[in-house]
Parts: C-alpha cells; sequence; structure tokens
C-alpha cells in the first residue's frame, strides 16, 4: 500500500511540476513558456515573437502543438508528455 501511495505522490508532483516551475496556470501554458524559453534561447527574434504570442494565446497554442504530437491523450496530459519531452534540437 506504501509503494501505491509513493506512486501516486509521484504521478500527482510530475503533473503538477511544470506549473509549478514555469509558474504558470496549466500544464499547456508551462509548455509554451518552456517552448518559448528554449526559441529565445537559440534565435533572439524568434524568442521574441513566441514570447509575444504565448502571452496573447494563453496555453492554446501549446494545446494544439501537444494534442497533434500526442493524439492519443487527454490535453492536459499531452502537454505535460510534451513538457518533459521537448527536444530543443528539433523545435523549428
Amino acid at each position: 500500500m506504501k509503494y501505491f501511495i509513493a506512486l501516486v505522490v509521484f504521478v500527482i508532483g510530475a503533473y503538477f511540476y511544470p506549473q509549478i516551475i514555469e509558474s504558470k496556470g496549466g500544464p499547456c501554458q508551462a509548455f509554451e513558456a518552456k517552448l518559448s524559453g528554449e526559441l529565445s534561447a537559440q534565435d533572439q527574434n524568434a524568442g521574441l515573437l513566441a514570447g509575444l504570442v504565448s502571452g496573447i494565446s494563453d496555453g492554446e497554442i501549446g494545446k494544439r502543438i501537444a494534442t497533434r504530437e500526442y493524439e492519443s491523450l487527454p490535453t492536459g496530459l499531452a502537454c505535460v508528455r510534451a513538457y518533459y519531452t521537448l527536444d530543443s534540437e528539433n523545435i523549428r
């Protein structure tokens, strides 16, 4: 039973970690923030544009990217998975 509780705590922590670290209200917003940060590290102009768009979209772009990439998952879980599996080499 204690392993099950530990697993549940781990899964809940993994789900809410991106939101807490990025200081955002949802997993898709956190994914957008990470994507914007990665883009700005590669190209300052693209990062500026991504930051502006993510500020306006409020998670919609992250939601669309994640659900297109992981169609079989619910939206929130797709955004969390996209957050953890974001490959900075293949962003464009």
